[in-house]
């Protein structure tokens, strides 16, 4: 009976380890190296959710657009601006409640629609490293997974 327990325990950890999928995500910013990181997280097994110029960029696609915006003090400036107007909020990062008005204010189907049409624009354009992909943003496959797993 102890060894039937052990085997189910077993089964049970490999089951878990099967649905973790590590991520890191971060943008573009001022990060040094910024391709290479990206790089070395995907050879390592680990998914990158990057955004360029930020991920302020991937927010713009939840109010229908992603606009072309090289800096990311410009892209958080005008995003702060539409959040305001779409939300009645003021933006903040430190917002506990951005990603549910983000969902109530904004369209996430649409959010991932445009965000992968925008990274594969960027590829047909043979922009085929993150740093030359702008704006583009891969945020919206982890948030396509999470999606997949909690409905």
């Amino acid at each position: 009976m102890a060894r039937k327990d052990r085997m189910g325990n077993r089964r049970t950890r490999e089951q878990r380890a099967v649905r973790r999928i590590p991520w890191i995500v971060f943008d573009r910013d001022q990060v040094h190296n910024f391709d290479q990181i990206i790089s070395d997280a995907e050879k390592s097994g680990i998914n990158v959710g990057w955004s360029n110029p930020c991920f302020e960029i991937w927010m713009f696609a939840y109010f229908g657009r992603m606009p072309v915006i090289s800096e990311s003090w410009t892209c958080c400036s005008k995003f702060s601006k539409l959040y305001k107007t779409k939300t009645g909020q003021n933006y903040s990062k430190a917002d506990l409640d951005m990603y549910r008005r983000l969902r109530q204010h904004g369209d996430e189907n649409k959010a991932l629609q445009i965000a992968a049409q925008k990274y594969q624009q960027c590829i047909r354009e043979g922009k085929n490293t993150p740093s030359k992909m702008c704006p583009a943003t891969t945020v919206y496959k982890l948030v396509g997974e999470i999606r997949k797993k909690t409905e």
